[in-house]
Formats: C-alpha cells, structure tokens, sequence
C-alpha cells in the first residue's frame, strides 16, 4: 500500500527538489503551499493565518510531514516571526502527534549562532538572531510533544535557482548567464554547503528509514571560496579567470554533517550537475 507524505513549503527550493526526487518513489505526495503555483494536488495554507490550527486539523491524514514552510527573514525579530515559524509549528506536530505521524522538521544550524566556526553534534545551541530564534523555539516544540520526530539542523543549501542571501548561489545564478565570479578578498573562508539535491536524497533517507533525533546535515567536504568560485569558473566559463576585488569579510563556518545520515556529492560533482541539468 502507498504511503502518503504531506510537504510543507512544497513549492520553495528544497521543496521543488524534493518532489521531483520523489516522483519515481512510491509515495503519494500533499504539497502544502502558501500561494497557488500549479503544484498537482496541492493545498493553499497562509501559516501567517490565525486560525491555522484548524485549518491544519482539516487535512487528510498521512503516513509523514515534511516541514519545510518557513518564514525566512534574517532582518526579523522572534516577535514577527513567532507565528508563521513556531506557532505554525506547533499546530503540525499536535496534528502529526493525533494522527501518529512521523515529522520531519528541516531546522538551521544557525540556531547554534550565526556566526559560530565549528558546529558538531555537541555544539549548545544559542541563537543570536530572530530568525534562529524562532527555529530553536520550533524545535523544542516538537521535542516536548509526543510525536515521532527528525530535526534536520541544515547549514547553507546551494543549487540552480537557490536563495540569493547565500553568496555563492548569486554565483552560480550570473555563471549560467555567463558572468565571470567575483572572489572578495583572498577567498580564504571555508564552508561545507549542501547541495539541494543530495539534501532531497537525505530526508528521503530519513523518511524511509524513520532515523530519528536531530542531526545536522551538511557538504561532506569544506572549501575554500577560492576554490568553490575556481570550480564554478572551470565548469561554466572555461578558460575565465576569477575577478579578484574587495575586502573579505566573515569567518570560516564548518558543520558536522551527522554520521547517521548518508553523505553527499563532492561540490565539483553538484556544480557540474547543475551544468548537465540546466
């Protein structure tokens, strides 16, 4: 028998790749979206609604949710984030919990700071920030209710067509229109972004396996800027040299991908992925 899984945010980044990585599995996909966007089957559902939780009590039952809807304004407090990003949340979970549902809630490393250099599965977490804020107090949600739950703290998420505030998506976004990237500095900073699909891969993972407790999810190799803009250039503009301008600013952050959870590909791999698919 078919399982059926419900996909908050279903429309956004991580959800279109989600759904097109679960197209060939024997799954029956809800995608929940905050406005119309053509999705098959999808449901409409404002988190910013107050009468969510009723709202949310009136959909069909399922096997598993996927909460990846979220609210995300690094610039906002935990006050104007609280509904859409907790309270929203916990309306799920009761929900998850009185059908007995698996969760499946796609948190941030960031609720370990924004600007901390190395999480690991022992890092105490200390949001610093509205945004990591409200994703902290989600958390701790879902573990003081019932249900059966995976927390998935992700870092920074890259692809085609990824969210602007993460540099190196600008990047790649002006590499396939055919701008030569430009390195800040001496690109010394080092991160271990995920790539969207292998991100996609390991919820499925997680789905099928059940793999409870909270894990954090990240590249499985951390790179310079250096490197990652000198990729890019290699793959998409061959033969282009980096622009080299500016003062670079920040820090190396570096997350411990979870040990329990599969790895993924190499950045070279995803960023030539990216060029065969685009």
């Amino acid at each position: 028998m078919r399982k059926r899984v419900l996909i908050t945010g279903a429309s956004g980044f991580v959800g279109s790749a989600l759904i097109e990585y679960l197209a060939s599995k024997d799954w029956d996909i809800i995608p929940l979206v905050r406005r119309e966007s053509g999705l098959k089957d999808e449901v409409i559902m404002d988190f910013c609604d107050p009468n969510i939780s009723l709202k949310i009590n009136s959909l069909p039952e399922v096997d598993t949710i996927i909460h990846l809807g979220v609210k995300a304004d690094f610039e906002a407090t935990i006050e104007e984030l609280f509904i859409p990003n907790v309270f929203a949340t916990e309306c799920l979970v009761k929900w998850a919990s009185n059908i007995k549902a698996h969760f499946i809630f796609a948190s941030a490393t960031i609720v370990c700071g924004a600007k901390t250099n190395l999480i690991t599965s022992k890092s105490v977490p200390s949001a610093d920030i509205g945004y990591g804020h409200s994703k902290l107090l989600a958390e701790q949600k879902i573990k003081e209710s019932k249900v059966e739950y995976t927390i998935l703290r992700v870092g920074g998420i890259f692809g085609k067509n990824g969210p602007n505030h993460l540099g190196i998506n600008r990047t790649i976004s002006g590499a396939l229109v055919g701008d030569v990237p430009i390195q800040y500095g001496l690109g010394e900073i080092k991160r271990n972004y995920i790539y969207v699909k292998d991100l996609a891969e390991i919820i499925y993972f997680c789905m099928e396996n059940k793999k409870e407790g909270t894990h954090l999810v990240a590249g499985t190799e951390a790179s310079s800027m250096s490197a990652m803009l000198q990729t890019i250039c290699n793959v998409f503009l061959p033969g282009k040299n980096i622009i080299n301008t500016g003062i670079e600013n920040g820090s190396d952050q570096i997350v411990e991908h979870s040990m329990h959870l599969p790895k993924g590909r190499s950045f070279e791999e995803a960023i030539l992925d990216i060029k065969k698919c685009a």
